[in-house]
């Protein structure tokens, strides 16, 4: 057997790969791959600093109870010294069932 180089492309074969009409599969993305597994730890390690803040209560200044800062107060309906959310007053279930 003897040894034959490959042969060179023509000036019209290289065109034609540059010229095809544009398809969905037409271009190929290549995605990055991690080249080492990372390990459990040091993934963690990474994550250490995702963990949520203890919360921050505030006193309402209307009813005096303990309330998220910037929303309103559930136990009165108040934001801001002023009434959001009107608050009904107890309602007897046993009356409205009937």
């Amino acid at each position: 057997m003897s040894y034959s180089p490959p042969r060179a492309l023509r000036e019209h074969e290289i065109h034609t790969a540059r010229d095809a009409p544009m398809g969905p599969l037409s271009e190929v993305v290549t995605m990055a791959v991690p080249q080492n597994k990372i390990s459990k730890s040091r993934r963690n390690n990474r994550r250490s600093h995702h963990a949520l803040g203890d919360a921050n209560p505030n006193e309402c200044t209307s009813c005096g109870e303990l309330k998220r800062p910037h929303h309103v107060c559930p136990s009165c309906g108040n934001y801001a010294d002023r009434e959001v959310i009107a608050q009904a007053d107890e309602i007897d279930l046993d009356d409205d069932a009937a």
